[in-house]
């Protein structure tokens, strides 16, 4: 289900059904992953990461955010989009860590289109980026700013999504009964800005321009590790001389690309 004005609603309906299950979620993360006090959610989420098989690839498409995909082993390779932005990277690190935690059997691509596990990923992340605080926070930017601006500010706060920060924000004014902001949300929810525009944005509020810039990194390094293992281990077998080639050149072509 893509996200939009119209089942904005309903989105939220479905939140309050998973919440709880979310909430044990977070407070495994919490209890389990959490023994070197990171500050920052989008490290924390990184550490974990790196503990598996974890890519990072710039993929000139606007749609894909991510990938997993099992093995036949059992072990999860995650792929992240880093040709979208930062703060959509950041959401997908948690996105994949919710897979990652529900033990995911089979590969899938994630995408912008959503049935209720997705939404349960995608809620997860929405908790441990932005959780209650979001609304609090809004409430307490000054009332005269232009709603665009005060949204911008969370963006770069939280380091949050656009549509992320609008659905936290959306659940907590419904609970709160703030139909002013409930009215601002909708009107506002399906806008779409070109780069241009979210970098205008930024500079004129002087918030952290990079958040919402991708980062283009190229890392596959834990994945070329792998193959010269293996490669050592049994040179007779030609088939990783061959996987590793293939995966030196793709590295030099997507570094002259960007």
């Amino acid at each position: 289900m893509r996200i939009t004005k119209e089942n904005l609603h309903q989105t939220i309906q479905l939140n309050k059904q998973i919440e709880e299950e979310i909430s044990h979620l977070i407070r495994y993360v919490e209890t389990t992953y959490k023994k070197i006090r990171i500050q920052s959610p989008e490290k924390q989420a990184l550490q974990i990461l790196r503990q598996h098989y974890f890519l990072q690839i710039p993929i000139p498409d606007q749609n894909f955010g991510g990938a997993i995909r099992v093995l036949p082993n059992g072990k999860k390779i995650f792929i992240i989009n880093t040709a979208q932005q930062r703060v959509y990277q950041y959401f997908m690190y948690w996105h994949e860590i919710y897979h990652l935690l529900e033990e995911v059997t089979q590969s899938h691509v994630i995408t912008l289109d959503f049935d209720l596990n997705e939404r349960k990923a995608d809620y997860f992340a929405a908790q441990m980026l932005l959780g209650k605080d979001v609304y609090r926070y809004f409430m307490n930017l000054q009332q005269s700013m232009h709603f665009l601006d005060r949204i911008m500010i969370c963006i770069d706060m939280f380091k949050a999504p656009y549509k992320a920060v609008l659905i936290q924000l959306y659940e907590s004014a419904v609970a709160e009964g703030n139909e002013t902001l409930v009215k601002e949300i909708e009107a506002h929810f399906d806008k779409s800005f070109t780069q241009l525009e979210w970098e205008q944005h930024f500079e004129r509020l002087n918030l952290d321009i990079s958040l919402i810039q991708p980062s283009n990194i190229l890392d596959v390094h834990v994945l070329q590790d792998a193959i010269e293992s293996m490669q050592q281990t049994y040179p007779e077998v030609s088939t990783y001389t061959e996987h590793l080639q293939f995966l030196k050149q793709f590295i030099h072509d997507a570094k002259q690309s960007y």
